[in-house]
């Protein structure tokens, strides 16, 4: 049953963090069991390849998946504090939807460039549930959970959850290796897509449960472009939030590699992606196991910002492993990918804590913005590699770690013990 508006502002008990710590790693445990479809990248690379797209169309469900994440910019302008909560069931419900019609159109006869653009399609639909749902969910554990209460629920969900992806990402590739002799393409990569339904309707149900501190909701005087901009000068007047949305949208151009990192399996291996995409996700997902764990021990221990350092690091490192150790062995980029890609629990983790909690969601909405324009990297990467090879795109990706990494170190340290404010 919701306490919703039974508790006075601030007044987080211990059992609210331990109860919405739970939902937020039943949650998450669902989405990571359909981590296959739902983070969109390395099954849609696969799926357009085998459709005859180029790396470059390859790369666009990825991309349109970083353009979705412009939502949260307009919904937090007219969703009111009580209705926080119901905005992810709305939008896991919506996910449902979107990946029952992307099965459905493997299903029918219909031409391949039809199906390419069902998948372009989802990642743009699929960002914006994503990114909405992200948010959401993360102002409802700031309005539900305190810091420390937050760095335990992320131990838990992303040092468990991930088993769940691993299991997930397993079974995928039992399935697109005709595990199921019946099952043969396009009906394999449909069947990945009819699985995960009722992971997200099992979200959409969960996410109901979350107990939230009530707020003063506060009467909108001014008009839509208004507000937007009074909030954007107040989110880049702070120096540490505007690092902050820099150093997010590097991290997410580095992170857009992942689609050519599954592509560039025909060249390291002589191997198609469809046949690598399974273990290449097990090991992503096994990989963000073991760090989820250890990266909610570290900012226990050590403040909420080494962990945007370590998940940077980690994803420019997976670059750079990719780009210089051959055959098989170059599989593991995707497991410190994987470790590396936990940044974007973290970087809204930061904003979260540094934010009073009346503006959490709008200032997360604006920190979203970095993703839509990272989404133009992962286009980049796929033109660069069809123009000038796949070192070319590798060499952007180190790049934009690089420079995520300067900016991070001029952030502020902060322990989770902190009480909550806005840097200067």
């Amino acid at each position: 049953m919701s306490r919703e508006g039974s508790c006075p502002p601030h007044s987080i008990t211990p059992a609210m963090d331990r109860h919405n710590g739970s939902i937020f790693f039943i949650a998450y445990a669902l989405i990571f069991l359909a981590a296959p479809v739902i983070y969109v990248g390395v099954v849609q690379a696969a799926l357009c390849d085998k459709l005859g797209a180029s790396a470059t169309i390859a790369n666009l469900p990825s991309a349109a998946f970083f353009g979705g994440n412009f939502a949260p910019v307009f919904l937090t302008a007219f969703i009111t504090h009580r209705h926080e909560r119901s905005v992810i069931v709305w939008a896991s419900t919506t996910s449902a939807a979107l990946l029952a019609i992307v099965c459905l159109s493997l299903l029918v006869p219909l031409p391949d460039f039809v199906r390419v653009g069902a998948l372009i399609l989802q990642g743009l639909v699929q960002g914006f549930c994503s990114s909405t749902s992200q948010v959401f969910m993360f102002q409802c554990m700031g309005r539900g959970a305190t810091v420390e209460g937050r760095a335990k629920a992320f131990k838990l969900a992303y040092g468990f959850g991930p088993i769940a992806a691993v299991i997930g990402s397993l079974g995928a590739q039992f399935i697109l290796n005709k595990g199921i002799p019946t099952v043969r393409y396009p009906h394999d990569f449909a069947l990945l897509y009819f699985l995960a339904i009722p992971c997200m309707v099992g979200v959409a149900l969960v996410c109901r449960r979350f107990e939230l501190i009530s707020l003063p909701e506060v009467a909108q005087s001014h008009s839509f472009h208004t507000a937007l901009m009074s909030g954007f000068r107040a989110f880049v007047q702070v120096r540490s939030l505007l690092y902050l949305w820099v150093a997010y949208a590097l991290w997410y151009s580095t992170l857009s590699a992942i689609p050519n990192l599954s592509l560039y399996a025909k060249q390291a291996l002589g191997r198609e992606p469809k046949e690598l995409s399974g273990w290449i996700l097990a090991l992503r997902f096994g990989f963000k196991c073991l760090a989820g764990y250890l990266l909610g021990v570290m900012t226990l221990r050590y403040g909420i910002r080494l962990p945007l350092i370590v998940t940077v690091g980690l994803l420019g490192g997976a670059i750079l492993w990719a780009w210089t150790v051959p055959g098989h062995a170059y599989l593991l980029s995707f497991g410190l990918m994987g470790a590396g890609e936990l940044g974007g629990a973290y970087f809204p983790n930061y904003l979260v804590a540094v934010s009073p909690v009346e503006t959490g969601a709008r200032n997360q909405a604006l920190l979203t913005l970095a993703t839509p324009v990272a989404g133009v990297a992962a286009t980049l990467h796929g033109a660069l590699t069809d123009h000038y090879g796949f070192s070319a795109s590798f060499g952007f990706g180190l790049s934009t770690a690089l420079l995520a990494l300067c900016l991070l170190w001029r952030l502020p340290t902060i322990q989770v013990k902190r009480v909550r404010g806005v840097p200067s």
